[in-house]
């Protein structure tokens, strides 16, 4: 009884970690995003992308820079909510982070929904 009861908690434990670690692929019906971009120069970071719709609706459309922490979740350093009726959306976003050297990405997503994109790492000594 015990090692079925163990069998079923790890299949368990094992589906249940798969469906966390998996992301959720959901943009808005007939919307996709383009790649977001982040950047920097003379540590200051900059991110941005764009999306578009197939028809014109109210949405807000995100981009955030973000600081890759060990334990999550990742700060946000800066955002930008492109709140907009409409079909084509463009969201950009600057900052800093006081001198921190760390790693930072981009992320882009609509508030209503759980996709999300993200660059890659990008080491920054910041202003």
């Amino acid at each position: 009884m015990r090692r079925s009861t163990a069998a079923v908690m790890t299949v368990a434990l094992g589906l249940s970690t798969i469906a966390v670690a998996s992301p959720a692929w959901a943009n808005p019906s007939g919307c996709s995003q383009g790649n977001p971009m982040i950047s920097q120069s003379g540590g200051y970071m900059t991110a941005d992308n764009d999306a578009y719709c197939s028809t014109s609706a109210t949405r807000t459309f995100r981009i955030e820079i973000k600081r890759n922490v060990s334990a999550l979740p990742d700060p946000v350093v800066s955002s930008y909510d492109d709140y907009y009726t409409g079909r084509f959306y463009y969201a950009k976003t600057s900052s800093c982070d006081g001198g921190r050297t760390a790693n930072y990405y981009g992320r882009s997503f609509f508030t209503s929904h759980p996709t999300y994109e993200d660059t890659g790492n990008l080491q920054v000594t910041t202003c």
